[in-house]
């Protein structure tokens, strides 16, 4: 009976007490929102490859920033290492035409597909499940291909695709021999439209690269005995790699380690791979847990606080329970009955909230979680439980503080002026001083960030269009050209094989001198240059349609001296025409340092373009990019257009920092108006305690602006106290982030200056209201009270 009694009595309290109530609830319920959706989206990040049958026993050979290998590693491992039951190569490439025969009038339909190109082991390895054929039928020559369920779907429609034919421009006909269902999110492999097989790239460069020890474009995964543990061989592969001349992207680089990583921890790693994988940012993954928990502990801080405050006008109902037999045990197993009651109502709060931004948050993470299909046992389980925590941690202070005074305090009006509320400023130090660093490092990650999509890359990449080229001879592209520069808003075009947006090729091999060189390599048309704005330093007065231009590191790797007419480059193996030095430009992200690269000027005649490059106008970039369009649709035949602008690609490059930049801005905000509401309601009961103090001053002669002062002052030396603490933490914890970039912007004084700004400023607004109301209220009042 006491218990209901206790429950009712605060269940008044609330209802009387709204400020307490709503800030209480809100605070714990918005919280509650971003751990449940953080929550659930690092639960399906974590859960990627879990379910692979094999997960245990499969690698991926690695080295110390990439996962690229040359083809010949995995025979040359495997024979080394006899506890490797198989191994898979895989090789992402995008961008074929594939053109299929329609049953009805003949005529071949043409579409734009990308390609996982493997062996036959894939399968064994990873046994996704097949929707038509079998896994041990599929694969079993280089004329067989395999289709993804919505793939085979859009070729063939509700037919069944195998046994079909289907013709790859670069590749000939091949066969359907399985489809596959679509990879889905289980897995780190992207999804593809095809799987074929490796050796097909041999036909596609007409030479060998299945031998060619300097094509490093592959991820090689090996599949373990059981029992046994490859991560063992880690030191031995190590040095067998930096020993053996074939692994040239180690012989020469001691920094470079090689290593077996586990399929588990793939999907987190931060080693470079190429689009056949999906990845995710373990550090970004650390930041929203991080940032989560940390805005739970400030709904826990204010509860604490509010609770703390309002225990001088708690105080007297306690004492009466105290007075009519009631224990202390009891009283404190009640308030901590009332914080669990404030954490359950929130949960339910906090899962309706969770589930109306759901679509917002799925947009801002490129995830498809779902909050229904999350409400699994484990995870209601789990929920439960940290209601029962978080309730337990939010109650324990407030109770103890509510029981441990003597009911003749209450009766004798002693008690309300001994509550001092230390804890409460100390937790408002830890909030505030948390809220700043919040701060400072959402402006400092914004700040990079803009810094990297806005610095100068040394080249021009406004208004450049790219797509796959179409032609097979210079006839045709001088043909092609000309129709293109035809439409309107169309200036420039040139033919090109790589641009410093998508990287190039790399190559890499080893001077006569002995110094080991590795390329980006960028060929284009005698257009190329002038469009991308490349800046000429030097012209060696070479002319020629087979020349080459080195940027300065290049120039500078070789040493070679201002009246140089040749150069050496892995490209041709030999001394090459050399037309002269171009400025150092980017072909990464800031991430990473500026390489060697190699611009080859060639005639049209010479060699395969990959890509047709388009300077559009200014006016109407996107009008003039729909024109290409369906001029590109129309000349190939079918819906096969998949160009993008320099600028977009560019922009690629920075997505996951703009999605930390994104997200860390909401959760400051949602630090902020958290920490507000706090020191909203903590200055008002604060306010409320010091009113007789007000009066006294008041009628001693304090003037109402001395009073103001005072008020205000007490609550920014608390901020002012978190600011000391939360400067050091922002440097450190921003000086170790933006050491992953070479290029990065400094660690200004105006970041540290604009994080603590912001905080005095919400600070000083939030306290400004109540103390204005302290000051202007009649001392008689306050002193008869």
């Amino acid at each position: 009976m006491s218990s209901f009694s206790q429950l009712k009595s605060f269940w008044n309290f609330l209802g009387r007490n709204k400020l307490f109530t709503t800030i209480n609830i809100f605070g714990f319920a918005v919280s509650l929102v971003f751990v449940i959706l953080i929550g659930l989206y690092v639960q399906t990040e974590l859960s990627v490859n879990t379910k692979e049958p094999n997960r245990e026993r499969i690698y991926r050979v690695v080295g110390s920033q990439k996962a690229f290998f040359a083809p010949t590693t995995g025979p040359d491992l495997a024979s080394r290492y006899p506890e490797i039951e198989c191994y898979t190569s895989v090789y992402s490439r995008s961008g074929f035409y594939i053109s299929v025969s329609s049953e009805t009038s003949g005529e071949p339909s043409r579409h734009l597909g990308s390609a996982l190109m493997t062996d036959s082991s894939f399968f064994r390895m990873f046994p996704f499940p097949f929707v038509e054929g079998r896994p041990e039928q599929a694969m079993r020559t280089r004329n067989d291909v395999v289709l993804t369920e919505s793939y085979a779907r859009r070729l063939f429609g509700s037919r069944p695709a195998l046994g079909r034919t289907l013709t790859i421009e670069g590749i000939g006909p091949l066969t359907v021999s399985g489809v596959v269902h679509d990879f889905g999110t289980e897995t780190h492999f992207a999804n593809p439209d095809i799987i074929l097989w490796l050796e097909n790239v041999n036909t596609l460069w007409e030479m060998d690269m299945m031998h060619h020890t300097g094509w490093c474009a592959v991820e090689i995964y090996f599949m373990a005995y059981p029992t046994a543990d490859l991560t063992a061989k880690a030191g031995d592969l190590d040095v067998y790699v930096h020993s053996n001349e074939t692994y040239w992207l180690f012989a020469h680089d001691s920094t470079n380690h090689a290593s077996f990583e586990p399929l588990e921890e793939v999907y987190l790693s931060p080693r470079q791979a190429y689009s056949s994988q999906r990845s995710n940012d373990s550090r970004f993954m650390n930041v929203l847990i991080g940032t989560a928990l940390l805005i739970l502990t400030f709904a826990v801080i204010n509860y604490i606080n509010l609770s703390v405050a309002q225990s001088g006008f708690r105080a007297q109902e306690a004492a009466t329970r105290r007075l009519l037999g009631g224990s202390r045990k009891s009283l404190f197993v009640g308030f901590i009955f009332e914080s669990l009651l404030i954490c359950f109502v929130s949960l339910c709060v906090g899962l309706l909230l969770a589930g109306t931004i759901e679509p917002w948050f799925r947009g801002v993470m490129q995830t498809d979680i779902s909050v229904e299909g999350g409400l699994t046992a484990v995870n209601v389980a789990l929920a439960l439980v940290g209601v029962v925590v978080i309730g337990v941690v939010s109650g324990l202070v407030p109770a103890y503080v509510l029981t441990r005074f003597k009911p003749i305090d209450v009766v004798r009006g002693t008690f309300r002026r001994k509550t001092k509320m230390v804890y409460s400023k100390v937790l408002i130090v830890f909030q505030y001083c948390i809220t700043i660093a919040l701060i400072g490092c959402t402006i400092t990650v914004i700040r990079q960030t803009n810094f990297m999509m806005e610095t100068d890359l040394g080249y021009r990449h406004d208004y450049l269009l790219t797509c796959a080229n179409m032609t097979q001879n210079a006839a045709e592209r001088a043909a092609v050209r000309n129709q293109l520069l035809a439409l309107p808003g169309v200036e420039q075009v040139a033919f090109v094989a790589g641009t410093p947006a998508d990287g190039g090729e790399n190559n890499s091999g080893t001077d006569k001198e002995g110094r080991h060189h590795s390329y980006q390599v960028f060929i284009g048309d005698s257009a190329y240059m002038e469009m991308m704005g490349f800046e000429i330093l030097h012209r060696t007065g070479v002319m020629s349609d087979q020349g080459v231009w080195l940027n300065e590191t290049a120039w500078k790797m070789q040493e070679l001296p201002e009246d140089a007419t040749v150069c050496w480059t892995p490209q041709f193996g030999t001394a090459v025409p050399l037309l002269g030095m171009v400025r150092d430009f980017h072909t990464t992200d800031l991430s990473k340092p500026i390489g060697e690269a190699l611009i080859c000027q060639v005639s049209e005649e010479s060699f395969d373009p990959r890509d047709i490059l388009i300077r559009v106008s200014s006016s109407d970039p996107f009008g003039v990019m729909d024109r290409v369009r369906q001029w590109y649709n129309n000349y190939r035949g079918g819906q096969l257009f998949s160009g993008s602008f320099l600028d977009d690609q560019i922009q690629e490059q920075y997505e996951s920092q703009k999605r930390t930049a994104q997200i860390l801005s909401y959760l400051s905000f949602l630090a902020i108006l958290i920490s507000a509401l706090g020191m909203l309601a903590m200055s008002t009961y604060f306010m409320r305690q010091r009113a007789q103090e007000v009066a006294v001053r008041k009628v001693f002669g304090a003037t109402d602006r001395e009073v103001l002062v005072r008020l205000i002052s007490g609550f920014l030396k608390l901020v002012a106290a978190a600011f000391v603490v939360a400067v050091p933490a922002i440097w450190y914890l921003m000086n170790d982030w933006l050491s992953g970039y070479v290029y990065r912007i400094p660690l200004s004084w105006t970041i540290f200056a604009a994080a603590g700004a912001v905080a005095f400023v919400i600070a000083f607004g939030t306290v400004l209201w109540q103390s204005l109301k302290a000051t202007r209220a009649n001392p008689v009042l306050a002193v008869r009270d």
